[in-house]
């Protein structure tokens, strides 16, 4: 069984100016840190999905922790466009986001709460040393999760 910094995460969001969700999936919880946290907290600008977004055109922005059946929901909905029928690859299609959010919310866990935990109590108080104390920091926010996430399932 994987343990937690073998983790994967999902970043869905809404933001100003995209009229659909936009969709990050498979990245460590280094790589949200990184590419999502630091820079949204710090006020910089960060890529999701490709598009170069604010803290202030984000609308939503949620992280989810891959279950172990994400791989195979993902592949599922992304064979149907690939392989189905001239109809289901149409409605498959038509409905991308809408059914993306189902395999997100069916096979992923919301842990937006416990990773922005993570962050305000490890990572941003001591942001000034963030490049130089990166792994440190990260690993020590990663405890702090993981902490959060017994906490939040009842676990002793």
């Amino acid at each position: 069984m994987p343990g937690p910094s073998d983790a994967r995460f999902a970043v869905f969001g809404e933001a100003t100016g995209h009229d659909k969700p936009l969709f990050m999936h498979d990245l460590t919880f280094a790589q949200v840190i990184d590419e999502i946290v630091v820079p949204l907290e710090s006020g910089k600008p960060f890529f999701v999905d490709g598009a170069p977004l604010t803290k202030k055109e984000i609308r939503r922005l949620k992280v989810v922790e891959q279950t172990d059946n994400f791989p195979r929901a993902f592949a599922d909905l992304h064979h149907q466009l690939s392989f189905g029928s001239n109809e289901t690859r149409k409605v498959t299609g038509d409905q991308y986001h809408v059914r993306l959010e189902a395999v997100v919310r069916q096979a992923g866990r919301d842990v937006t709460a416990q990773v922005m935990q993570a962050f305000d109590t490890e990572v941003k108080p001591r942001l000034r040393d963030y490049l130089p104390k990166r792994q440190e920091l990260i690993a020590a926010a990663l405890q702090v999760f993981v902490e959060g996430m017994k906490l939040h399932a009842g676990s002793p």
